[in-house]
């Protein structure tokens, strides 16, 4: 597929995106975890800075999921909720409790309640050897990590140096590692400043996107809700559309190259 077919068909599924129902699973997931107060913010942080979702023991348990033993939960403070006796009135806080909550990453067990964007894709087929290319032709020094499930990988911009969680599929160490070269190019060839995190985080997966479209692998069920979330407006989309093409272009150039015999 060639870059210009790719794109086109970027721009229909992002077009036609109305909440598909892995996007309606991750929305359905997200609320599970209510809105923290600005303290629980700060003590979640403190004690587990890397903390991505919380929630308590047995609500884990609800999801398949039990904490592992030996895990050291998060502090947080709890409202204690007085019901509301009248009609049309509110229920009221009579104090607050502590209560403890665990991570997402200190809990292990069922994992298909659990949305593509935190698990990451899935595939029939192995992309190792795709994988094993790819990694012979960049010229960003990449290592693998286990993150659990922090995240699937990172650019490190003052090291210039890329991570992959070892413990996803080669199929999501694949679309990562496209996603972070292009945060590398991208990041290198437009100015810091005249672009703002959600620009850089949408071009980097749209770049992803179309390369991955470009081997024949279709990641729409994973990234077209990414990228919903960071701009859901179609006209800053075709904004974008020349830091997306030359940044593909940049890793086209890189990748297509002839290795050495």
């Amino acid at each position: 597929m060639k870059i210009q077919e790719a794109y086109e068909k970027l721009k229909e599924a992002y077009a036609e995106f109305e909440g598909e129902e892995e996007w309606k699973k991750y929305l359905d997931f997200s609320a599970r975890f209510k809105g923290y107060s600005m303290n629980n913010t700060v003590m979640i942080y403190k004690q587990n800075p890397e903390a991505r979702y919380v929630k308590g023991y047995k609500a884990w348990q609800k999801l398949d999921r039990t904490v592992r033993k030996g895990e050291t939960g998060i502090r947080i403070f709890a409202p204690l909720i007085r019901k509301a006796k009248e009609p049309d009135t509110k229920d009221e806080i009579r104090g607050y409790r502590v209560a403890t909550v665990f991570d997402l990453s200190q809990t292990e067990g069922d994992e298909t309640q659990l949305p593509v964007l935190l698990k990451g894709l899935e595939a029939k087929q192995d992309y190792t050897e795709l994988l094993d290319q790819l990694l012979r032709k960049v010229d960003v020094p990449v290592v693998m990590e286990d993150l659990k499930y922090k995240k699937h990988g990172s650019y490190l911009i003052n090291e210039k140096k890329i991570r992959l969680n070892s413990e996803r599929s080669a199929l999501q160490q694949v679309k990562t590692l496209f996603h972070e070269l292009a945060h590398h190019y991208h990041l290198n060839e437009t100015q810091e400043k005249e672009r703002t995190r959600k620009q850089k985080e949408f071009v980097a997966e749209s770049t992803a996107y179309l390369l991955c479209a470009m081997h024949g692998i279709d990641t729409g069920e994973y990234s077209i809700p990414y990228l919903r979330g960071w701009i859901d407006d179609f006209e800053a989309f075709q904004e974008m559309r020349r830091d997306i093409e030359r940044t593909v272009k940049s890793i086209l150039k890189l990748i297509e190259r002839e290795e050495a015999v």
